[in-house]
């Protein structure tokens, strides 16, 4: 479907919605980490695979649906059920029990799989082909800078009300955030009401075997040279983001040349994770600023020659963070430099992979793409874990980034090569 006169309220709304729900899901996670901590359990492994698993399980049921049914009903449905996820939290965090709180947030995590198929396939609906460019890079960067406000906001108000409350008030610390989450998100469901709603492409009608088509729907991708260009890029951006968290967490862990106390010292750990957060902060902050150029820069069409530019950015900025000392004012910038470039690699490679996908199968490939993300955002946990455990220091590791980051730069520019000859 192509959208004549954009819709660009709508847009916003959209933003704001999709905002909202990273904030709370990354918001929430981390203040049942923080409540781990004050436990003495480590709840941020579980909890990182809880966001993923959806993800994978659901993928071709959550495509379907997003094709077959309107997209902003589905997109208000899932903002409900967000509310009502929030709400249960709330409850189990003021009943001290942490396996209610848990199980209200996976019912979050479901949630964020059905709500993103739908709020991307939104997006061309609302602006055509011509804007899908700008729109869909402004919505990856509002959605990475609500997940940075969410982590360091979460961390931060725990720390707080603790220093106020005492360390007798783990639970509060963290209930009285959900509530206040619950009820932000009461304001984001009103507001989805008024989006408008857009005619159905998609004509299949339900099959059982639609919930175990993941390698029907990653066939989509692989078949269409471009949707296959597109997403080997896609999944390398956030194989490459997940790799460079870990990373750089290491790094001033090694820095630090400190472990984690144990026991009563808990503020002591928050304090840490807080730092950490900060130092993230760095990588995050570049990529909204990046993304937001990319963005602006294909405002009226999609530049995918700035995908190879993000890459060969992305190549220099880790063999940069190679000699660079740990601390130095050229460090953070070599850190945000490359989250800058990554996201405006991102940027054009995400609107071309919404653009070319045909009107009544975006759904599937919007989420089969998320599975491709995120198993590559598993396999960057296990390769750092694995460079980490062969005694990599961070420098050697961001040097394998630089090498991968060149060959990915090299991918890229060999496929628009191909496509720019078979288009004249």
């Amino acid at each position: 479907m192509q959208q004549d006169r954009p819709k660009w309220g709508a847009f916003w709304s959209l933003v704001v919605i999709q905002s909202m729900n990273s904030l709370n899901e990354k918001g929430v996670q981390f203040l049942l980490i923080a409540l781990g901590i004050w436990l003495g359990e480590a709840l941020q492994y579980p909890l990182s695979v809880l966001i993923v698993l959806p993800f994978v399980i659901f993928s071709p049921l959550g495509g379907w649906i997003a094709d077959r049914y309107c997209r902003t009903r589905l997109l208000q449905s899932m903002v409900l059920l967000q509310v009502a996820a929030l709400a249960g939290m709330t409850f189990g965090l003021f009943m001290q029990s942490i396996g209610v709180a848990v199980g209200f947030f996976t019912v979050f995590c479901v949630q964020a799989m059905f709500f993103s198929p739908a709020k991307k396939g939104l997006v061309k609906d609302m602006v055509g082909s011509r804007h899908i460019g700008f729109a869909s890079g402004i919505l990856e960067i509002t959605s990475m800078l609500a997940l940075l406000l969410g982590q360091i906001g979460a961390l931060g108000i725990v720390y707080y009300l603790l220093r106020r409350w005492g360390d007798d008030g783990g639970w509060q610390a963290a209930a009285w955030p959900c509530a206040a989450a619950t009820f932000a998100a009461v304001a984001v469901l009103l507001l989805s009401l008024a989006l408008p709603r857009f005619p159905v492409e998609g004509r299949r009608a339900f099959e059982w075997r639609i919930c175990w088509e993941h390698f029907a729907q990653l066939r989509l991708l692989w078949n269409d040279r471009i949707l296959r260009f597109s997403e080997v890029g896609i999944g390398y951006f956030w194989f490459i983001a997940g790799v460079m968290m870990l990373i750089a967490l290491q790094m001033a862990q090694d820095a630090q040349g400190a472990t984690a106390p144990t026991g009563a010292d808990f503020m002591q750990i928050l304090g840490q994770q807080r730092d950490s957060a900060a130092l993230i902060a760095w990588i995050s902050g570049g990529s909204v600023l990046g993304g937001a150029l990319a963005s602006c820069l294909c405002a009226r069409s999609i530049r995918t020659s700035l995908a190879p530019l993000g890459g060969l950015g992305m190549c220099l900025s880790c063999f940069a963070l190679v000699f660079l000392p740990y601390g130095h004012p050229l460090f953070f910038l070599a850190l945000a430099c490359a989250g800058a470039t990554a996201a405006g690699y991102l940027v054009p490679l995400n609107a071309l992979l919404q653009d070319h996908a045909d009107d009544d199968k975006r759904g599937d490939v919007i989420a089969a793409g998320n599975l491709v993300d995120c198993a590559l955002g598993m396999l960057a946990v296990a390769v750092q874990l694995a460079m980490r455990a062969a005694g990599l220091s961070g420098r050697m590791q961001c040097a394998v980034l630089a090498v991968s980051s060149a060959l990915i730069t090299l991918y890229l520019l060999r496929q628009l090569h191909h496509f720019n000859r078979h288009s004249h």
